[in-house]
């Protein structure tokens, strides 16, 4: 009876791992992996040239980094929503980033800032461009160029 029963709770084990609980993505195009080629400010328009940074965005978290840069800005996860239809990506509630997670210590803006992002708790992008190779963004910071990779 003992191995029916491991036999059946193996069984449903099974089927729930085939049925995924992987959340589909809200807006395919807008969410994946994605590097930030440069930004310009808004107020100034100066542009400023990245190098390996990068945005990983998806449908409940956005994670901005930089990998093996030289600049040491470091890496943080906030949270993802979409608004007006999808026409706008809000980033928000950017925390600092360890191995398995946040550190729940606030992301310094300054630090914020070399990702295109003037604003720890939230800012809103309205999508300018999207293709799902190439994507533009802009908030009343900066308007962001990023391409797919």
């Amino acid at each position: 009876m003992k191995r029916f029963l491991a036999q059946i709770l193996a069984g449903i084990c099974i089927l729930a791992g085939l049925s995924g609980c992987q959340k589909a993505p809200i807006n395919s195009d807008i969410e994946g992996q994605w590097i930030l080629k440069q930004f310009t400010f808004r107020k100034t328009d100066e542009t400023v040239t990245c190098e390996r940074l990068y945005y990983s965005i998806t449908r409940m978290v956005t994670e901005v980094a930089e990998k093996q840069g030289p600049n040491g800005y470091g890496t943080y996860i906030g949270r993802t929503e979409y608004r007006n239809n999808e026409t706008q990506l809000v980033v928000k509630d950017f925390k600092v980033r360890q191995s398995t997670g946040d550190s729940g210590e606030n992301a310094p803006v300054e630090k914020l800032r070399h990702f295109g992002i003037d604003n720890q708790a939230e800012t809103v992008f309205d999508v300018i461009h999207c293709n799902g190779k190439t994507m533009t963004l802009e908030s009343d910071y900066a308007r962001l160029e990023l391409e797919k990779f």
